[in-house]
């Protein structure tokens, strides 16, 4: 019989134990991407952590590319530093390492997906990966999807990558199940819908980039607009602010916004309350 010292737990000086458990079990664990590199020529393996105990401890968790799981093109370094569930096959104690699979998981995921979803569903959709030519997205389980550029509804003269950074919920449509090719494919949601905004109004968005005097504001997922950002600015990127609608057109993907300014807006009130009192001293008379 093993001891712990007083106030603590065996795992937190042996983790070897839960490694072993969870393999026996099968149990699914969720590890983090910490570097994608080429062991021996064969190809490219993720290195994995499983937390910070089995860090202390030197232990190297390793998920070939063959057991990525990954659609055919996705680049395995896109996904560097994101979490991934992935179920244990091997351990080599000796030399602290594991071995695991990404790809059972999302396999046995895609197999309960395809019998329960429906065409014309809509799901909320995990970006977890952004590029010019188009993003993948998580539509649950680790089940992937490559959406093109093209069928993206992008803002006017934003790039993909900004528009829909890793790490964004979208919203999206099942268009297809596909059960002999075991393929589930889906389509973005447009979140340029009419009426969403009317001039004047003022919103609440986050700056996803500036880029030399305009900034790119985020409203709502998959809306973003543009300000004027002058260079007596003081917020940064990631910091939310209040602004003013100037024109919304949902047809073109087209939102200019203005920074909001209530001594400005209290103003304008002023001088439109001042014309209104002029009108009709004029037509009394």
């Amino acid at each position: 019989m093993r001891f712990a010292p007083e106030g603590t737990n065996y795992r937190d000086i042996d983790p070897w134990d839960a490694l072993y458990t969870a393999r026996d079990k099968e149990q699914t664990l969720n590890v983090t991407i910490v570097n994608v590199r080429s062991i021996n020529g064969q190809g490219y393996t993720w290195e994995v952590s499983f937390g910070e105990q089995e860090d202390l401890f030197g232990i190297v968790g390793l998920i070939p590319e063959s057991e990525s799981g990954l659609p055919e093109g996705t680049s395995m370094n896109w996904f560097k530093h994101q979490v991934v569930a992935a179920k244990i096959k091997g351990i080599d104690r000796k030399n602290s390492i594991v071995a695991l699979t990404r790809k059972e998981v999302v396999e046995e995921n895609l197999r309960r997906m395809i019998e329960q979803l429906e065409e014309s569903e809509q799901l909320l959709a995990l970006v977890r990966a952004s590029s010019p030519s188009g993003i993948v997205v998580d539509i649950g389980g680790g089940v992937l999807v490559r959406i093109p550029r093209r069928e993206i509804k992008l803002s006017r003269a934003v790039p993909v990558e900004v528009q829909y950074p890793p790490g964004q919920f979208v919203k999206v449509q099942v268009t297809g199940i596909d059960k002999a090719a075991k393929k589930i494919d889906v389509s973005m949601i447009d979140p340029w819908q009419p009426g969403e905004y009317v001039r004047g109004e003022m919103v609440t968005g986050k700056i996803i980039q500036i880029k030399d005097n305009i900034a790119f504001v985020q409203t709502k997922p998959g809306l973003v607009g543009i300000a004027p950002y002058p260079k007596s600015e003081q917020v940064k990127i990631g910091e939310t602010v209040k602004y003013q609608v100037q024109r919304y057109d949902p047809d073109n993907r087209v939102l200019h916004l203005v920074r909001w300014d209530e001594e400005r807006i209290r103003g304008r009130r002023r001088q439109r309350a001042r014309k209104r009192r002029e009108r009709a001293s004029e037509q009394r008379y």
